[in-house]
């Protein structure tokens, strides 16, 4: 009784008093917090978790169920609504920044070549997780096939849409603590390959290439295989096979230039995909691709702990060479999770490099649009916030805008300050307990609003142009 007469009498003392405090002397005062105070960050997580519980059913969100993404196919003629924060922000009111790549989108079946779309970021992409979502979606509505361009071998684990097993190779990276190139002629992937010599200068390297039947269904299926490569290549032999046989096997073509090789191939039907090579001046390898001979192909570029400022270290005449030989429509680039712990006062040095990078790659691809999407929130612990997360989205955003590129909220979209915590503690999980990454399942969410977010702009972009 004693107990709970002290409880009621300081509930009564805490309804009482102001909350602004009852002044003592000075400029002390006397006050007490709210019961919303204790309950504000509750009531915060409940908001955000029941935003996305609106959207997607504990069903849609099954980590199985990414292998068949339901795409209504009678979306494009309907209206998607979306939430203000939720669309994608272009350079002005007049002015649709993807306007070039929803061009292209529209006439995409009378395109004799895949139309590309590179989506560069930093861990948050990894594992094809977003990349695959919105390729799904995508290749589903617009045709297509494939999981794109892949670097031999990557510094994350792994990928949901394919295996990949390699062996014989060095690797040479741009960006991150990896081994770095004796040049800068860096692959757009981030990286270059170079088959390891044996004391006597030969070497053999493979990269062989498996069905992940799991996930992504679109991405199982493909028409041919393509490796892009660089200098060298002198003596160079190669073989490509697949369980049942050679499909092909010869000299690469030596050059000192960018190359591509393409070869016609039946998806994973005959099983898994071999290709080596001996060398003894070995070419510079880029990556390998698979795809569609037409529609839509989606590149997951995920550069481990870049900032996205790694585009202006690489040789610009061979960077222009390799997007040059692609069907690029559209570049969608994100990053800044690597700024965040750094905390800062001013990122106007992030907003200028970030600019330096947008600028690059728009005169390098003066036709293909890009979409900027934001840092995602990200916190220390499950009461707190990085501070400086406004910062590094608003220095993104004006990067965005003075490259005259369009801009995707993702901070805002997720739910803002603090709301990282929320999609750890749903049920199930939508991210990891690092309070940083996404999970697959909160992947997958943010590759549907992602998508949606595309499709509902493009849909304007149909009712309001004269194709």
């Amino acid at each position: 009784m004693f107990l709970i007469s002290i409880q009621l009498m300081l509930g009564v003392i805490v309804w009482v008093i102001p909350e602004e405090g009852i002044a003592l002397w000075g400029e002390a005062t006397l006050s007490f917090s709210k019961p919303k105070d204790f309950y504000k960050d509750k009531l915060r997580e409940l908001e955000v978790l029941r935003e996305v519980s609106s959207q997607y059913s504990l069903e849609e969100l099954e980590v199985d169920s990414l292998l068949a993404v339901n795409v209504d196919s009678l979306l494009l003629n309907s209206a998607i609504v979306l939430e203000a924060k939720e669309r994608i922000l272009h350079p002005s009111d007049f002015e649709n920044g993807l306007y070039s790549f929803y061009h292209k989108l529209s006439k995409v079946n009378d395109l004799s070549e895949p139309l590309r779309i590179l989506h560069f970021g930093d861990s948050q992409l990894e594992g094809d997780r977003i990349s695959g979502v919105v390729r799904e979606n995508l290749q589903t509505l617009f045709g297509g096939c494939g999981v794109g361009f892949m670097p031999i071998s990557e510094t994350n684990s792994g990928r949901l849409n394919v295996f990949k097993k390699e062996s014989g190779w060095e690797r040479y990276q741009v960006f991150g603590k990896g081994r770095k190139g004796k040049h800068l002629k860096y692959g757009f992937l981030g990286y270059y390959h170079r088959v390891s010599p044996d004391l006597e200068g030969l070497g053999t390297a493979k990269i062989e290439l498996s069905r992940n039947s799991r996930y992504f269904k679109k991405a199982q299926n493909f028409e041919t295989m393509s490796v892009l490569y660089g200098s060298g290549g002198n003596g160079c032999n190669y073989e490509l096979s697949t369980d049942t046989g050679m499909i092909s096997k010869g000299k690469l073509t030596e050059s000192s230039t960018v190359n591509k090789s393409m070869w016609q191939i039946d998806g994973f039907n005959t099983g898994k995909i071999s290709f080596s090579l001996d060398a003894i001046n070995s070419p510079d390898v880029y990556g390998v691709s698979l795809d569609c001979k037409k529609g839509i192909a989606v590149d997951n570029i995920a550069l481990r702990g870049s900032s996205g400022t790694d585009f202006t270290k690489m040789d610009k005449s061979s960077l222009t060479q390799q997007l040059k030989e692609l069907n690029v429509g559209l570049i969608i680039f994100q990053f800044g999770l690597n700024v965040v712990p750094a905390e800062l006062k001013s990122y106007r040095y992030y907003e200028n490099t970030i600019y330096k990078q947008l600028a690059l790659l728009k005169e390098i691809l003066p036709d293909a649009s890009i979409l900027v999407i934001s840092v995602t929130d990200a916190c220390k612990s499950e009461e707190e916030s990085f501070v400086n997360i406004n910062l590094v989205r608003d220095a993104q955003r004006k990067a965005a805008k003075r490259a005259n590129c369009s801009f995707w909220d993702l901070y805002e979209v997720m739910g803002g300050e603090l709301s990282m915590p929320s999609w750890v503690n749903a049920n199930p999980s939508l991210a990891e307990k690092d309070f940083m990454h996404f999970n697959k399942r909160g992947a997958k969410v943010i590759g549907n609003k992602l998508f949606n977010a595309i499709i509902s702009d493009y849909n304007d972009f149909k009712s309001t142009s004269i194709n």
